[in-house]
């Protein structure tokens, strides 16, 4: 078995692992990153929704490595849930990048700040180039790098709509580039940003961004194709990690820092493993995600709101927060995905209408596709975490390496459905506000499963929480975690950019604990 050294090992390299690693190397640490995930170019990112979404690009084939999953307490079963991405870059190659910032509010009872996050929210804005106009109620003291993506001339109807209401539709921040930026090319408005890869670099993934810039470093080894299997710790300190390399061959990599940000339900996986840092009982506890409801509205084909030749604009990329008499949530407004599968298959059977085939099924697809214009929308809200909720080991199934897989049980708490029902009710109210002509509910699970949290979340009483504020293992010193595991509250929009500010956080931390040799 060879061993390799580095001052930090990285597992994982999406939003969290990313982004630690940048912060490590432009401190000028030699950084190894090991991604269980291939490596994908450029020329490996095409509009091909057999090839891309439905097959094991990006998330892998849960006949061979599943999750096992949990619904409401039924039996488990394998599934691909849960998984993110497994590539260089992880779930930020494939995300839609709206980058929204954690309220003052919903960091109440973590072990760090506001203020001490801005700094790195502003960060990241800025090395990635985030694009939009701000947030209403948002606290920031600098203005977003770029403007925002056009908008399709429909947006004025959500616009309209709510300054009618009394509430306000603003640009939604994107992680996307608007104009060129830093050497990368603007957004081409394609349209095909969730569940697919940017062809021209224009979605600010880590993959295009933080880890090129950390490879610029020359600190930086990333190996892409490699299984971490286990950390190990020696003394009360984690030492190394053993993994199977692209071959299949056992490898040992030794650090000084073992930074762990495989995602949620990975990462607690692999500390379950193996065996340390849970002394609380914790690891895989409080698992959350975000509770989630959508649904559409139809509009005439023919008017002002859709003319000719706005077809190549994709994006209505409105939002509302601070719904009067609802709980803190966000209605995203869009355009529907170009996916024409999975746009058939939803027209087939949602909860709206009963299930349809033949002439039935070609009136929706005729309706929707040649008749009317769409306009969805998407309302996230915070999830509260429960007993029903956690990752464990399967006690049988082995992925294919042998190694134990997660079990994940999902399940939503009564409040927490209830209030994202009421923002759905405003989402609603919206488009009729709007001129929908008809509208409807979208099928699918009321939580949002690739925003994933909680499961290592830190706090200051090791009796009460896996790490400390400097997401630092209590039990294991360096061994840090630094993807969204660590998070206490999943707060009530996606939340991408916290766990690329906050791992920024993290390894600027480590930094400074090596410069005083502290680790």
């Amino acid at each position: 078995m060879a061993t390799e050294v580095a001052d930090a090992c990285v597992i994982g390299s999406g939003a969290g692992g990313g982004a630690a690693a940048w912060a490590l190397a432009r401190a000028g640490l030699r950084v190894l990153v090991l991604e269980r995930g291939p490596r994908y170019g450029k020329k490996d990112f095409f509009h091909d929704e057999l090839a891309v979404c439905r097959r094991d690009l990006f998330v892998p084939d849960p006949a061979r490595d599943p999750h096992m999953v949990s619904r409401d307490g039924g039996p488990a079963q394998r599934s691909a849930d849960g998984w993110i991405a497994c590539c260089v870059g992880g779930g930020t190659v494939q995300m839609s990048g709206y980058f929204f910032r954690m309220r003052r509010a919903e960091l109440r009872g973590w072990p760090i700040s506001y203020e001490e996050l801005e700094p790195f929210y502003d960060e990241v804005e800025r090395e990635i180039g985030t694009s939009g106009s701000g947030v209403p109620g948002e606290e920031r003291r600098k203005r977003l790098p770029l403007p925002p993506l056009i908008a399709h001339p429909a947006a004025r109807l959500v616009e309209d709509a709510c300054r009618r209401l009394g509430v306000r539709a603003f640009p939604v921040p994107r992680a996307i580039v608007s104009a060129d930026y830093r050497g990368r090319q603007a957004c081409t408005y394609c349209g095909f940003c969730g569940s697919y890869g940017c062809e021209v670099g224009a979605k600010s993934s880590t993959l295009a961004t933080f880890l090129a810039a950390a490879e610029r470093t020359g600190r930086l080894t990333l190996r892409p194709g490699c299984r971490v299997t286990r950390v190990e710790a020696q003394d009360g300190r984690a030492s190394s990690v053993l993994y199977l390399d692209a071959q299949g061959r056992p490898q040992r990599a030794r650090a000084r820092a073992v930074v762990v940000a495989c995602s949620a339900i990975e990462t607690a996986r692999l500390l379950l493993a193996s065996g340390i840092a849970n002394s609380s009982g914790l690891i895989g506890k409080g698992l959350m995600f975000v509770t989630s409801a959508s649904g559409y509205g139809r509009f005439p084909r023919a008017s002002p709101a859709w003319p000719r030749g706005a077809e190549r604009l994709p994006f209505i990329d409105r939002a509302v927060h601070d719904l009067p008499g609802a709980p803190a949530g966000t209605i995203l407004f869009q355009r529907p995905h170009p996916n024409p599968i999975f746009q058939a298959e939803r027209l087939a059977w949602n909860r709206s209408a009963p299930p349809a085939f033949g002439p039935e099924l070609k009136r929706r697809m005729r309706e929707f596709f040649l008749e009317t214009q769409t306009v969805e929308w998407e309302a996230f809200s915070e999830f509260a975490p429960h007993d029903g909720c956690d990752v464990t080991l399967d006690p049988s199934v082995r992925d294919g390496a042998g190694e134990p897989v997660a079990r994940v049980r999902i399940a939503v708490e009564p409040g927490s459905l209830s209030a994202s029902d009421r923002i759905a009710g405003w989402a609603r109210r919206i488009l009729a506000e709007a001129g929908a002509q008809r509208q409807g509910e979208m099928d699918g699970e009321r939580v949002y499963t690739v925003l994933q949290c909680g499961t290592a979340r830190m706090g200051r009483d090791p009796r009460a929480s896996v790490v400390d504020a400097d997401c630092e293992a209590h039990d294991v010193k360096s061994l840090f975690v630094a993807d969204s595991s660590t998070f206490r509250s999943s707060g009530s929009a996606p939340f991408t950019l916290t766990i690329l500010a906050n791992a920024l956080r993290v390894g600027a931390g480590i930094a400074r604990k090596m410069s005083r040799r502290e680790l």
